[in-house]
């Protein structure tokens, strides 16, 4: 509650000071130097991001790759354990 309460003192405080106290060419300056510097965090952020994004990506697309090719190899060797029991019951019918 006390926080609530300070930052509403802030704020009016701060609007009353760059309204009335003739601090806006102040506050310009510091603002015209401190948005580029900002603009450049910003973006190598992103930039950082996506290349996240992009090697997160390249990673599941291998994993995927791999399961799918460990599920072809094990449906290949039910298959070949199908086929020869298949095969055991026709020789023991040949018998």
């Amino acid at each position: 509650m006390l926080s609530v309460i300070f930052g509403i003192v802030s704020v009016v405080a701060g609007v009353l000071w760059l309204a009335m106290g003739g601090a806006w060419g102040h506050f310009l300056v510091v603002l015209q130097g401190s948005v580029p510097p900002f603009l450049i965090l910003v973006g190598l952020v992103a930039f950082a991001a996506g290349v996240s994004s992009i090697k997160d990506n390249a990673a599941a697309r291998k994993e995927e790759a791999k399961l799918e090719a460990e599920a072809a190899a094990a449906s290949d060797a039910d298959d070949k354990k199908d086929d020869s029991e298949k095969d055991e019951k026709e020789d023991k019918k040949e018998d």
